[in-house]
């Protein structure tokens, strides 16, 4: 993060824009809010360079957000996933567990 001196209303402290976390979002786990998660990130730095530290804080929140809301989504269904083929596999292998007759 970069300190800037507190002069008018400008905040001392750049906000974080998360990029790193929008981008595991989206090649891991959910591309759709990894995207708008990267779009956020993107507009940080120029709403800041711009002076709208309000609109890059605010879109800070908005990036770290959508990759959250990604990386949890995922991980759950990743976990329902396991959950219902394990559950399958076990099934099956309780009934007889002979795959050669298929």
């Amino acid at each position: 993060m970069e300190t800037l001196s507190t002069s008018g209303n400008m905040p001392q402290v750049k906000p974080s824009n998360y990029l790193i976390l929008a981008i595991v979002t989206t090649f891991f786990c959910c591309q759709i809010t990894g995207v708008v998660s990267i779009i956020y990130a993107a507009r940080v730095n120029a709403k800041w360079d711009g002076g709208d530290y309000a609109g890059a804080e605010q879109d800070s929140k908005n990036a770290k957000l959508w990759g959250l809301i990604g990386l949890i989504g995922g991980g759950i269904l990743l976990l329902i996933f396991f959950i219902v083929y394990g559950a399958l596999i076990a099934t099956a292998l309780a009934n007889g567990g002979d795959f050669n007759d298929y």
